[in-house]
């Protein structure tokens, strides 16, 4: 956002570098603590550039407190979530979303019932962000990762998504490593083909949920009918050949549909000698979804099986999912002034 008003304003380099260490490392909180800088220019920028394109409406906190799921407006009135997770080990992770609302419609998550308001721009992506970067270094910390698994589907954003990415790895930005950033998307393989072309590209993770075409059409109608799990899998080895890079494949266990011994097996033999990790994700239940949630043996079960096969599975314990912040929950009616 800085390199245009720089242009305009015939300024050094040294001035954009400024405007990098105090907006993205420091994390001011609006253009009057951009010091380094004269008064005069702080108000050229001021009436050129928002500080912020989104608007704060409330952060809400799990009993925990590691995990805080934030509610957002963009200025035209559509509603974003976004989720913070704290974890032990000091990480501290981002789940953006790069739309409000998703065109997808799988059926098990939330965000899908919202329907598709519109795409988000890189800066309201980069602006979820650095919301959560002024809490942490509140507290001496910062934004270690950053996962696009809130709402939408990155690749039908595309230019937005990678634009964000670049701003989220500049090393004068935010300075993310590049194995630090995840792109989950459902599978849309023209555009995972365009953008996964080479090694310095985020980790990718597969939104799968199903063992076979049968179920993954019944859970994931919209992408199962346009890019089949054949032509998904196509795509996996393809990557894998060319880049040598693991895929992760997201697994939501819903009861009674794909969480049964056989299911797991014939996952097993979908991914076999593939270089995959698999999360085991448990149903996280919502007021508008009509699924329900495995027991935790049915859980343990569906894992061991994996493992028995020699398919890297772990188990990807929700959090935030009581303040509505976990996996497939994310979901507003709030689209203020939204036409």
């Amino acid at each position: 956002m800085i390199d245009e008003f720089a242009t305009n304003h015939n300024l050094a380099s040294y001035r954009i570098d400024q405007f990098n260490n105090q907006f993205f490392k420091q994390g001011i909180k609006s253009f009057d603590e951009l010091t380094t800088w004269s008064k005069d220019l702080r108000e050229k920028l001021k009436e050129e550039i928002e500080f912020s394109t989104l608007e704060h409406l409330k952060d809400n906190y799990s009993s925990t407190g590691d995990t805080i799921k934030t509610e957002f407006k963009t200025k035209d009135g559509f509603p974003i979530e976004s989720v913070l997770m704290q974890y032990e080990d000091g990480r501290n992770s981002v789940c953006v979303s790069c739309m409000s609302g998703c065109p997808v419609g799988c059926e098990f998550c939330a965000t899908g019932k919202m329907g598709f308001n519109r795409n988000l721009t890189h800066r309201e992506i980069v602006d979820q962000i650095m919301h959560f970067q002024r809490l942490l270094l509140e507290k001496g910390k910062g934004v270690t990762n950053v996962v696009f698994m809130g709402m939408g589907e990155p690749m039908l954003n595309l230019d937005n998504v990678r634009k964000a990415v670049e701003i989220i790895n500049d090393s004068n930005k935010l300075s993310i490593g590049i194995r630090h950033v995840t792109i989950s998307t459902v599978g849309y393989v023209p555009q995972m083909r365009e953008y996964f072309n080479n090694r310095h590209t985020p980790r990718l993770a597969i939104s799968l949920h199903a063992p076979n075409q049968k179920i993954r059409e019944r859970i994931m109608p919209t992408i199962s009918k346009l890019h089949p799990l054949d032509e998904l899998m196509s795509f996996a080895d393809w990557y894998e050949k060319e880049l040598n890079k693991r895929i992760t494949y997201e697994y939501t266990l819903i009861k009674g549909i794909n969480d049964q011994p056989e299911h797991a097996i014939e996952l097993s033999k979908l991914l076999y000698n593939k270089l995959a990790l698999v999360n085991v994700i448990r149903f996280n239940p919502s007021s508008v979804l009509p699924y329900e949630t495995p027991k935790e043996e049915t859980l343990q079960r569906f894992v061991k099986i994996l493992n028995n096969r020699d398919i890297n599975t772990t188990i990807r314990y929700s959090m935030g999912d009581e303040i509505g912040g976990a996996c497939g929950q994310l979901h507003s009616t709030n689209s203020i002034n939204a036409k």
